[in-house]
């Protein structure tokens, strides 16, 4: 006995795009991509310079942790050069959360 699931998935998928280009934003969009893959396609070192700036993204994502690394490390050399601060911090820390509960329990 055969297996039908995969071709029940791809007549499912078929039926799916097709319904989904009902929409006239979907199939402007489809057909936009289309345009562009034949245009890539046809011109393949542009393909290969796009792909080469949009790996500039990455950058970007490394300056994101560069940022996050400098916050953290702040915030370390804070807690370590004043501890009297982290302390009145976990004090109203601990005060709110206080408050917190007397009001979820009235």
């Amino acid at each position: 006995m055969k297996s039908k699931l995969l071709p029940a998935v791809l007549i499912g998928a078929a039926i799916g795009a097709a319904l989904s280009l009902i929409d006239r934003n979907t199939r402007n969009t489809v057909l936009n991509s289309t345009k562009d893959l034949k245009y890539y396609a046809q011109n393949p070192n542009e393909a290969k310079d796009k792909l080469a700036s949009d790996a500039g993204e990455s950058s970007k994502i490394q300056s994101l942790r560069d940022e996050v690394m400098f916050w953290k490390d702040t915030i370390q050399e804070i807690r370590q050069n004043n501890p009297e601060l982290e302390e009145s911090i976990k004090d109203a820390k601990d005060t709110f959360m206080k408050k917190r509960e007397q009001k979820q329990l009235n």
